[in-house]
């Protein structure tokens, strides 16, 4: 099966899902500055999704104005396609961060709305040179807007989306603490520079 339409980076390192990834309505990391992080650039990585089996390729090229280009390669098999993002990075105490909207896929260009949809991403470069990227956890999310420990919103059903929304300086300040980590559980991706 081609890569269906599925937003972030989600869409090519993972073969379905059966929602959108979590998104917020302010970039991670704004009170900071967004600035691209020079960790990721520098040649191509090889990497798998949550199915070892499948490769993926990634590129990540900086631009001037501060955001990152990032293409995504799942060449062969049921889940083979690309797609470009355009992505925002940030480091907030520990934790370093990626703003992912969606910009292409397969060569096509996003609808207006999915292209305005901005999805976290938590990511770290391991000691030995691993790029481990997390999704936030949908149910996670859900409960912490529920709860009022960071502004959003869940829409209805078991599987209704979650947007977060709270301005700038309390999202920063969430995402650096652990309960802001915590969102984030289990890799998405992880990936290997290419020699």
């Amino acid at each position: 099966m081609k890569i269906v339409r599925l937003a972030a980076l989600a869409c090519v390192l993972l073969a379905a899902a059966a929602c959108l990834p979590v998104a917020t309505t302010t970039p991670v990391g704004t009170t900071v500055g967004l600035r691209p992080d020079p960790a990721l650039s520098g040649g191509m990585w090889k990497g798998h999704g949550e199915t070892p089996g499948q490769t993926v390729y990634a590129g990540f090229f900086a631009h001037d104005d501060g955001s990152i280009t990032a293409l995504l390669v799942s060449p062969g098999g049921k889940d083979e396609g690309w797609a470009t993002y355009s992505i925002q990075t940030a480091t907030l105490g520990p934790y370093s961060y990626m703003n992912a909207r969606e910009v292409s896929t397969d060569g096509k260009p996003v609808s207006d709305a999915e292209a305005q949809k901005m999805f976290p991403l938590l990511y770290r470069v391991n000691g030995d040179g691993a790029l481990v990227i997390y999704l936030m956890d949908e149910n996670k999310a859900a409960a912490a807007v529920r709860a009022g420990r960071i502004a959003g919103t869940v829409e209805p059903g078991s599987d209704g989306d979650v947007t977060i929304t709270a301005p700038a300086a309390d999202l920063d300040a969430f995402m650096q603490t652990p309960a802001g980590r915590a969102l984030f559980v289990k890799p998405l991706a992880i990936f290997k520079k290419e020699k």
